[in-house]
């Protein structure tokens, strides 16, 4: 496979399955293995893919042309919403729309106000309803704001102020499946950015009509991993003697909790990620020397969590790339991995744990043609 480093490519495979888009997937074989159904409409009416590509740009793919549209960009937290891509501006320190026609927009409504050092975000997966926090304060008094508002814009209101904390500030997490609460952290401040993975220190509820708060169960653990999602809770926490990871499986709606021993002695993991259905997750563990540096050796295992059985396996054989996952895709029986350190998403398949390469970009996600 060849891997080209001046733009984006996708690898077609003969194995690939259609996903109920016969035409596109004549076209373009495994990109619509890369599609999951999100209800998006992109500007050009096509379906788009979009990936974060070399040298600080988005590239966005039209599903039915093959047409690209590149836009350089200096960011972080880039989130596909509906038909546009929203991420935060670094050099600007502003919140930026990308459209599909190159089109680069501040955003209507969430920007950071006088004194405001960092926002974070959550988008609801119905993409109807987003929640938002706004931290400021010095490193050893930061107080955190905290908005949600239909995706619009309409009904924006504050639902939760917090500190002043000693660098700590509150992070939106999820929101439950009625969304009158959402699942937020205590997180370590710039900590979280620098780790190899998603993970959390003290997650909690926050009661949208009342505006209380509790812990959830267990809470707070280990700056460990965690993933909400079909009215789950998985957290990783540290085993005893530094012998790898258990995972916690508790139903957040009927109190049931299971906990899972750990696969193997990995130092780090995190990323967990529940199917949309809630019958199986994903996470990935690997053991890192050298993090950040020239000399980093990695080994990454994706584990396979079936959420019915409460059993999990590793998934795939150990890899020397650091692997996240980032989407559910083929009807829940693949998933979509990214390498950040070469650039390059891959997908591993549930049935067999076959990881294959298939593009040269970050991918970030599918706007659905009208």
């Amino acid at each position: 496979m060849n891997l080209k480093s001046n733009r984006l490519t996708i690898f077609s495979a003969a194995s690939a399955k259609p996903s109920g888009k016969p035409l596109i997937a004549a076209l373009f074989g495994l990109l619509l293995a890369l599609a999951p159904v999100l209800g998006v409409v992109a500007a050009s009416d096509d379906p788009q893919q979009v990936f974060l590509t070399a040298s600080n740009r988005l590239t966005f793919v039209d599903l039915l042309t093959g047409d690209m549209t590149d836009i350089a960009v200096n960011g972080d937290h880039f989130t596909v919403v509906r038909s546009s891509v929203i991420y935060y501006d670094r050099a600007h320190r502003r919140v930026v729309v990308a459209t599909p026609d190159g089109r680069l927009l501040p955003h209507a409504f969430i920007q950071p106000a006088e004194g405001v050092n960092r926002i974070d975000w959550h988008v609801a997966p119905d993409e109807q309803t987003i929640a938002w926090t706004a931290t400021s304060g010095e490193p050893s008094a930061l107080t955190t704001q905290t908005w949600v508002a239909g995706i619009d814009g309409e009904d924006a209101r504050m639902v939760f102020s917090d500190g002043p904390r000693d660098g700590i500030r509150a992070y939106p997490v999820a929101f439950n499946s009625d969304k009158s609460l959402l699942y937020m952290d205590y997180q370590p401040d710039t900590i979280g950015d620098l780790t190899p993975f998603r993970q959390y220190a003290g997650l909690f509820a926050l009661d949208l009509l009342s505006g209380e708060t509790h812990a959830l169960p267990g809470e707070p653990g280990c700056f460990c991993g965690a993933g909400i999602g079909a009215n789950t809770l998985l957290r990783m926490t540290a085993a005893p003697g530094g012998g790898g990871f258990n995972l916690r499986i508790r139903g957040l709606n009927n109190g049931t909790e299971t906990t899972l021993p750990p696969i193997n002695n990995d130092t780090q993991g995190g990323d967990v990620l529940i199917a949309p259905d809630g019958s199986r997750a994903v996470y990935a563990l690997a053991q890192i020397n050298g993090f950040g540096t020239a000399a980093q050796s990695v080994q990454t295992v994706i584990v396979l969590v079936d959420l019915l059985n409460l059993t999990q396996y590793a998934l795939t054989a150990p890899s020397d790339r650091l692997l996240r996952p980032v989407a559910w895709t083929e009807d829940d029986s693949a998933v979509l991995l990214t390498d950040p350190a070469a650039m390059t998403t891959w997908k591993v398949t549930v049935r067999d744990g076959a990881l294959e390469a298939v593009a040269n970009g970050l991918y970030l996600g599918t706007l659905a043609g009208g």
